[in-house]
């Protein structure tokens, strides 16, 4: 797989970052804090779920969320996909080609990137990343330096030694559940074994209970057949008693309903006597009923008669009221008309006043306009005043810039000079520095006095002087250097930081001195302006005396032309109040009309009150005879079928009499040929035979239910006998399997150290091949150690990873890094982060190139290199410039 697409919105120093990578080895230069290992990191926390810090620390300041998107070309289809992330909990694989999301949460996105990674699933991708794809920037030869026991904890989990223990712990439960299923079925064959000590017993209680039972089967049928005789017999008796009985409940019913009917008869006698008294009641008080109906009429007709009167009394009552306001109203009217005549004649006496009225409001108006004319350019005036001050306060602060401007930019010419300057202190206190490191790398390896390349003493040396004096001497003389240096470079810091503050005012002073000029002019324009102004103001005492002046004639002519408006509005209205009169008279004279015919209507009513007193007392007087007649009325009435009911119930008594005797005489003959101590005596024999018939079927019944039990119970024993063959059966299979598991147990144990030892070979010898490339130096051998140490052999002796240079200790961990990526993973893509530190100018440039190679032999599709040392640039396939505009 290869990388093809990196973006970034809002993380760390990027605001926005989007670069196309190519397979090869790619340099990725630029200053310090533009962002170069952010491009790491965005990769590790993509595709490898590694950050080292809080989410909210790799968002850019000021931001509110982050995103990375990375797009790489996979080794498994060859085809394109993008993983994006952000600071939220956005994660997913988008395929530009099916254009949709395929994988959105985090477990389907490892999933995916296990397998187009080309690992093992379950695969800490964190820990391969970290020690072999892309080892943090100072961090390259740290876990070599480590002790055995920590370099064990982090290359254990990379290498996945750890899992075989792991397993053989895991399958511990595995063989305490065999255990356990074990147990478990000896337990069962114990508890059938148990039970099956009783299949004897059982077989004998099902011979006894099927004996039981064939013996009460043979009793039953007997009494049975006995039991059937004795019903036959005591059903004759029961015909018999049943017809006596029928016989006496007729007889009985016949003589309740004849004592019911001699009941209703008597009721019906009551009911026909009070009828006959009602009716002769209301046959005396008739007469005096008639009065009291035909009184209650006629007060009925006077009631009505009286609500007309009172009617016709309102309707008089309103008419009055009527005729009163009419009145009122042509009174109001009749004044007004009076009013408006006399309009008509102010207003011919003020219409010669409306001509001077106008002239003297049209003076007032024109004095008006002037003083607002005046008091704008006034204003105006004031205006262009403050304008020109502000302008004065705006010149002189220009003036003072300018001034300023001019002075510190005197020393501008100087920057070139001494910029150039800085530059080369800068690179000789460089490359001093290196060459103090790699001396004093180069005493720590002297050992004797003795040449640590050679192993023997420098021929160069003076006579008498030793090796360790003639590099002390070299220290002394290098840092003296540095120091002259430094002092020199801090000086010229300041004069450098005057210097490019004088540019920057020698820039300004061009725009500051054409501001000067235009607000010169600026001012001269607003000064004609105020002197054309005050050309054009007039008196304003004078206008304001003349409109006091029209002011006080306009009030003392007191507004003629609103009085004549007003009266003009009186005087239209006399028509209105003439024809307003002649309708009110015609009103008067119909009220008039109305009054009379009202009382010619209440006249007829003269005699009302009279007859409603007499009839009144009539009502009164005959009250009591209507009373009773009412009472006695209904009952009076129903006196016809009073008499037809009480014949009805005569009748009816007459012919239950003789029913009666009836049913008693064929009563008293059933009797005779029914024995009751005989029946009785039938019955309880009966009763004692079904007894004896209903114990034996009970016997029985019990007998079978034991017999069915004890089968059951043998068929069950039956079966336990059959499943417990089948549990001797698992019990060996379970047996078998917990022999099998303490021997994969035993055997993942042993695995462990020898898979770690296969892969420390392996990654030995390509790590060694790497090496010899790199350092060009095919007489020397890496090993990698089964503690995961290394150790260079040379000349026949080992020398532990401590006692290595620093170049030499970055040549031997990055062979070991690659590597390892190459034994465990089809991932060929390798981040690089400052691989040339402690390197000298050889190595650097061996490893430089044999870097190159690594991609030219197709042993990796794509390296990133990230350094500030130029030693790369001319043997990488791009280079891209971080935080400017320049990629290669």
């Amino acid at each position: 797989m290869h990388i093809t697409k990196i973006e970034l919105e809002d993380i760390k120093s990027h605001a926005a970052f989007s670069h196309e990578f190519e397979r090869g080895t790619t340099a990725i230069t630029g200053e310090n804090g533009a962002g170069k290992t952010t491009l790491i990191e965005a990769v590790a926390w993509t595709l490898f779920d590694l950050l080292d810090y809080k989410k909210d620390d790799f968002v850019r300041r000021g931001a509110k969320k982050g995103v990375a998107r990375v797009t790489f070309e996979s080794g498994l289809d060859g085809r394109e996909y993008v993983v994006y992330r952000d600071t939220g909990t956005g994660y997913y694989i988008y395929d530009p080609q099916l254009k949709l999301r395929t994988h959105e949460k985090k477990e389907e996105v490892t999933r995916f990137l296990w397998q187009h990674l080309g690992v093992e699933a379950g695969t800490d991708l964190e820990a391969l990343f970290r020690r072999a794809i892309g080892v943090p920037q100072g961090t390259f030869t740290a876990i070599f330096l480590e002790s055995a026991g920590e370099r064990k904890k982090a290359f254990d989990k990379l290498l996945k030694v750890e899992e075989y223990r792991q397993g053989a712990e895991k399958l511990r439960e595995t063989a305490r559940y065999i255990e356990n299923k074990t147990t478990a079925v000896r337990e069962k064959i114990a508890r059938a074994e148990g039970e099956l000590a009783r299949l004897d017993t059982v077989e004998e209680q099902l011979g006894i209970y099927a004996a039981q039972t064939e013996e009460l089967s043979a009793s039953l049928a007997d009494l049975e057949t006995e039991t059937a005789g004795k019903r036959e017999s005591l059903k004759k008796h029961d015909e018999i008693e049943a017809r006596v009985n029928e016989l006496k409940s007729a007889f009985d019913k016949t003589q309740t309903e004849k004592t019911k009917t001699e009941f209703l008869r008597a009721q019906k006698e009551n009911e026909l006597n009070q009828a006959a008294k009602a009716a002769e009641k209301i046959r005396l008080v008739e007469g005096e009923y008639r009065k009291h109906i035909e009184a209650l009429g006629k007060l009925k007709e006077y009631e009505r008669e009286r609500g007309e009167r009172e009617k016709l009394d309102r309707e008089r009552q309103q008419i009055e009221t009527a005729q009163a306001n009419v009145r009122a109203e042509q009174r109001r009217f009749q004044e007004a008309l009076e009013k408006a005549l006399k309009a008509h004649q102010e207003i011919a006496a003020l219409t010669p006043k409306i001509s001077e009225q106008e002239l003297l409001e049209k003076q007032r108006d024109d004095y008006i306009e002037q003083i607002a004319q005046i008091r704008a350019k006034q204003n105006q005036v004031r205006s262009l005043d403050e304008k020109m001050n502000d302008l004065r306060g705006k010149f002189i602060k220009n003036k003072e810039q300018i001034k300023e401007a001019e002075t510190r930019s005197a020393t501008a010419k100087d920057y070139e000079t001494l910029h150039r300057r800085d530059s080369e202190l800068t690179r000789d206190i460089t490359r001093f520095r290196a060459k103090l490191d790699y001396d004093e790398q180069f005493q720590s390896e002297v050992k004797n006095g003795l040449c640590p390349i050679l192993s023997q003493k420098c021929l160069n040396l003076k006579p008498g002087e030793t090796l360790e004096n003639f590099l002390s001497s070299q220290f002394v003389e290098l840092r003296t250097q540095i120091g002259t240096l430094e002092i020199e470079q801090k000086s010229l810091a300041e004069r450098l930081r005057i210097s490019r503050e004088a540019e920057k005012h020698l820039a300004t002073l061009e725009t500051l001195k054409a501001r000067e000029a235009e607000i010169a002019e600026e001012g001269k324009s607003y000064k004609i302006e105020k002197e054309n102004l005050l050309k054009d103001i007039g008196d304003l005492a004078k206008i304001q005396s003349d409109l006091a002046r029209a002011e006080t004639t306009l009030k003392a002519l007191e507004n003629p032309k609103a009085k004549i408006r007003m009266l003009e509005a009186e005087s239209k209205s006399e028509m209105q109040i003439r024809e307003k009169l002649a309708e009110i008279e015609k009103n008067i004279e119909r009220l008039e009309s109305d009054r009379r015919i009202n009382a010619e209507s209440l006249e007829s009513y003269k005699d009302l009150d009279a007859n409603w007193k007499n009839y009144s007392e009539l009502r009164d007087r005959t009250a009591n005879a209507h009373r009773e007649f009412l009472i006695n009325e209904s009952q009076a009435k129903t006196l016809p079928d009073r008499e037809k009911e009480f014949a009805e119930a005569s009748g009816e008594l007459n012919a239950l009499t003789e029913k009666l005797a009836e049913a008693e005489s064929k009563y008293a003959e059933a009797s005779k040929d029914y024995d009751r101590e005989r029946h009785q005596t039938e019955k309880f024999a009966l009763l004692e035979a079904e007894k004896r018939l209903a114990e034996t079927r009970a016997n029985l019944a019990n007998a079978e239910r034991q017999k069915a039990l004890a089968e059951a119970e043998l068929s069950r024993l039956t079966e336990i006998r059959k499943q417990m063959q089948t549990e001797f059966q698992e019990k060996e299979r379970l047996e078998k399997i917990s022999e099998a598991t303490a021997f994969i147990r035993d055997t993942l144990k042993e695995a462990a150290p020898r898979v770690a030892k296969n892969y420390v070979h392996h990654v030995s010898l390509e790590a060694n091949q790497m090496f010899r490339e790199i350092s060009g130096n095919a007489e020397r051998t890496l090993k990698w150690t089964e503690d995961y140490g290394i150790l260079l052999e040379e000349n026949g002796h080992d020398r532990p990873f401590i006692n290595l240079s620093g170049g030499e200790q970055m040549a031997a961990a990055l062979s070991v890094r690659l590597a390892l990526l190459k034994q465990l993973s089809d991932v060929r893509l390798a981040f690089f982060d400052e691989p040339t530190t402690n390197m000298d100018a050889a190595r650097r440039e061996r490893l430089a190139e044999q870097i190159s190679h690594i991609t030219e032999k197709r042993t990796f599709d794509q390296l990133f290199v990230i350094s500030h040392d130029d030693t790369f640039e001319s043997y990488v396939d791009n280079v891209v410039s971080v935080g400017g505009n320049e990629t290669q």
